[in-house]
């Protein structure tokens, strides 16, 4: 069975991190995650934070997306990527994270597509060599690039999955968004059950809008049924930008994805 996490960056906003841990606890969540990867101390002390609400820090992000300073995607970024990955891998597991989620960064000029998907594979395949000294995971992440990411590589889910299959690495999976997918292709069902043994993390946001899950096109607790027929028992983040009070849109939110539980079981 899969475990709701929240993205705590989206939500209370005027708090601090840690201030917010202990408002997503006390609407029935187990496991948070965060954008933040690069400062230490902070997730150390979000970590700690998370420990007092007895609350699991599940992902961090690795690599900014619009960074193309260290885009796996790029060739001559290589050394640069691996030292990030090596660096804000290591911040993670000090908060007591064990995963983190990766981006392709955007395509390169004349660059033909084969060339993107060969360079991004060996990034990833040198990258999870690496991370899987350290029992940490990556999870590589389709985004849309019809209205959020115009520009972006991997805007195909299929092509995440030949890569991380291709990687050949039991540590590197797909961060499969639902949002995103939505908007480029549809279909979520069949092929999320098809491909769930390359997907190491879920995110999702209503469509159209990114906001509540509850309002939109899709339908999230069929979709959360059909995975939870399967073997997945990772983690499925909440990562849309709340129109309700953040209390009230996460109560409301566990609500509907799971109407006869009660809060807290997640």
């Amino acid at each position: 069975m899969l475990k709701v996490d929240v993205l705590l960056d989206l939500f209370w906003c005027d708090n601090t991190p840690e201030e917010r841990i202990p408002k997503i606890a006390e609407c029935g969540y187990k496991y948070v995650e965060t954008w933040l990867g690069g400062d230490a101390e902070q997730l150390k002390s979000i970590g700690q934070a998370c420990k007092s609400s007895d609350i699991k820090l599940v992902s961090v992000v690795l690599n900014p997306v619009n960074n193309n300073a260290v885009a796996p995607v790029r060739a001559n970024c290589l050394p640069a990527f691996l030292a990030l990955i090596d660096e804000y891998s290591d911040n993670a597991l000090t908060a007591g994270c064990t995963s983190g989620i990766v981006t392709s960064g955007n395509l390169v000029g004349d660059m033909c597509l084969d060339t993107h998907k060969k360079n991004l594979t060996e990034a990833m395949r040198h990258a999870g060599e690496l991370t899987a000294k350290k029992n940490f995971t990556l999870n590589l992440e389709p985004l849309n690039t019809l209205v959020d990411h115009a520009g972006y590589y991997l805007d195909c889910r299929q092509t995440a999955v030949d890569i991380v299959k291709d990687t050949a690495l039991d540590n590197v999976k797909i961060l499969y968004d639902i949002y995103h997918m939505e908007i480029m292709t549809g279909n979520q069902v069949d092929f999320i059950t098809k491909n769930i043994d390359y997907i190491g993390h879920f995110h999702s946001a209503g469509v159209p809008g990114r906001h509540e899950l509850f309002n939109g096109e899709t339908n999230y607790p069929f979709i959360i049924n059909a995975i939870d027929e399967t073997s997945y028992d990772g983690y499925f983040g909440l990562e849309y930008r709340p129109l309700l009070e953040s209390g009230e849109s996460l109560r409301k939110t566990l609500s509907y994805l799971y109407p006869n539980k009660q809060q807290g079981f997640l």
